[in-house]
């Protein structure tokens, strides 16, 4: 991997659960970190930079996690619903001044791509 790769956080269950996406991320340049709990996220937080932080939990204001990321940070977290799930956006709160909706897996790894890509500020249509 790249020295210079941007780093991701991935918050989960277990790592196995992250594998496709990690795998996906790593040939965007990337280079994934795993954590299963909140302690695990804060030492890797406390001792690497993350340009992005993908939970399989809910992300809110008042979670723990939120406190802990920088600015600049993009956080998503995913939901389970039937056969797959659907990615919200926690962080920044609006792109564009307008609320990341709901985005199916296949709709999120092309943000992903778009957030990986460059500092250009994402911008999502409905």
């Amino acid at each position: 991997m790249e020295q210079g790769a941007a780093n991701v956080l991935l918050i989960g269950e277990n790592e196995q659960s992250w594998w496709h996406l990690a795998r996906r991320l790593g040939h965007l340049g990337c280079r994934p970190w795993f954590a299963s709990t909140t302690e695990e996220a804060r030492a890797l937080i406390d001792q690497h930079s993350f340009r992005l932080i993908l939970s399989t939990r809910p992300v809110t204001k008042r979670s723990p996690l939120m406190q802990m990321v920088e600015p600049e940070c993009s956080v998503f977290y995913s939901v389970p619903v039937e056969d797959g799930c659907l990615w919200f956006q926690a962080a920044p709160e609006s792109v564009s001044a307008s609320r990341l909706s709901a985005v199916r897996p296949r709709e999120f790894v092309n943000i992903l791509s778009s957030l990986i890509a460059g500092p250009v500020p994402l911008e999502v249509t409905n």
